[in-house]
């Protein structure tokens, strides 16, 4: 609970279409399919129920990977490379996921504040 003494966190929108589409991911990732017997690429692994947070979600996914050196002008063109591993793919969405909580976030993000208020 917020004021039991624990440490709560109330995880915005765009922060939570990461979390489980990272999850998703873990379970079974593809390539150069958006979805495949229980399996799904990056794209494929982020629920869409509103597009203004999925926007936002996907550029904080290439935000990381660019963050993390990667030299590709889209999620999927990173997702796809066949040098690409399952582990490197869950590396980019721990730091999309870092980059959208309020803790670690970049300045640069508060231009969004209605999509990743809690």
């Amino acid at each position: 609970m917020p004021f039991d003494g624990t440490d709560y966190q109330v995880v915005s929108p765009v922060a939570h279409m990461l979390i489980d589409g990272r999850e998703r991911v873990q379970n079974g990732w593809s390539q150069r399919v958006m979805r495949q017997r229980g399996s799904v690429c990056m794209i494929g692994s982020l629920t869409i129920t509103d597009y203004e947070v999925f926007a936002v979600a996907e550029q904080f996914i290439l935000d990381a990977i660019h963050e993390l050196g990667y030299a590709c002008s889209s999620v999927v063109a990173f997702n796809d490379d066949l040098c690409r591993t399952k582990q490197e793919v869950l590396e980019v969405y721990d730091t999309a996921i870092a980059f959208s909580t309020p803790r670690t976030r970049k300045q640069r993000y508060w231009q969004y504040p209605e999509l990743l208020a809690a």
